[in-house]
């Protein structure tokens, strides 16, 4: 009788086996993977900032009476101004997941020294009366100070630990005009200048989760910031000053520590 048992005792183990394997796997179906992307990050960054001053105007502007813009001529030829140099700063972020799509919104503030010059300029206009009229203006230098922005991010993970997103949302930038006819003006001018300009940002990225909470990315910017207006000289009555179309180009990398779901 002990024998005839046997088979029943094997055939009842070999059936809880199985169904212990079938949860098993059931519950590693419905078990969602570790959300490593979801949560406030925070980061450094670093990477090249190239700028451009296109669409290059002079003109002058008289306090109660107007401006005018000289546009291009055998004496003046503004042309295009090139700066380029490092940029370096800070990033935090919330990434938000849904399935293998990410929502994220991201600010960053970075310190910039991009740097050109321009020396378009042959003499002033014919007929204008200059701030010092005897000295041409052989050029200036423009620099790039530092920018901010106010990023959203809409990206696509991809075997769980990457991430390939595009970003865009409003950005602030710093420029900065530096006249070489300074050290001759005389008593009363200031020259060069510096402004603020606002614009918009639009890029896209890859980033990488190399552990748990670090992550590692590659992005590229471009950011459109209008028409620039910076005073090469004035005197409180009348100024002459640049007008440009101010655009950069940015390739950068960073690092982030996640904190995960707080």
């Amino acid at each position: 009788m002990q024998f005839h048992r046997f088979p029943l005792a094997a055939a009842a183990l070999l059936l809880a086996a199985s169904a212990g394997s079938v949860a098993v796997r059931a519950a590693d179906i419905a078990a969602p993977a570790a959300d490593l992307w979801t949560g406030f990050y925070l980061g450094a960054q670093a990477g090249y900032l190239s700028g451009t001053g296109g669409d290059t105007d002079f003109c002058e502007s008289i306090s109660g009476v107007g401006h005018e813009c000289f546009g291009k001529s055998d004496r003046i030829n503004p042309g295009d101004t090139s700066m380029d140099g490092v940029t370096a700063g800070g990033y935090l972020g919330y990434n938000y997941r849904i399935d293998s799509v990410l929502l994220g919104l991201e600010g960053d503030f970075n310190w910039d020294n991009a740097n050109g010059n321009n020396n378009s300029f042959s003499a002033a206009p014919a007929g204008v009366a200059t701030p010092a009229a005897a000295n041409p203006f052989t050029g200036y230098d423009m620099s790039l100070n530092w920018d901010a922005s106010i990023r959203a991010r809409l990206g696509v993970i991809v075997d769980e630990r990457a991430l390939l997103y595009v970003t865009g949302g409003p950005s602030w930038i710093n420029a900065e005009l530096d006249s070489s006819i300074c050290g001759s003006a005389p008593s009363g001018v200031h020259c060069g200048d510096e402004s603020t300009e606002f614009g918009w940002q639009l890029g896209a990225g890859a980033e990488y989760m190399i552990t748990d909470h670090l992550s590692m990315k590659a992005e590229y910017i471009h950011g459109w910031y209008g028409d620039a207006d910076l005073d090469i000289a004035s005197n409180g009555v009348n100024k002459f000053y640049v007008k440009q179309d101010l655009q950069t180009n940015l390739v950068r990398a960073g690092v982030a520590y996640h904190f995960g779901g707080l």
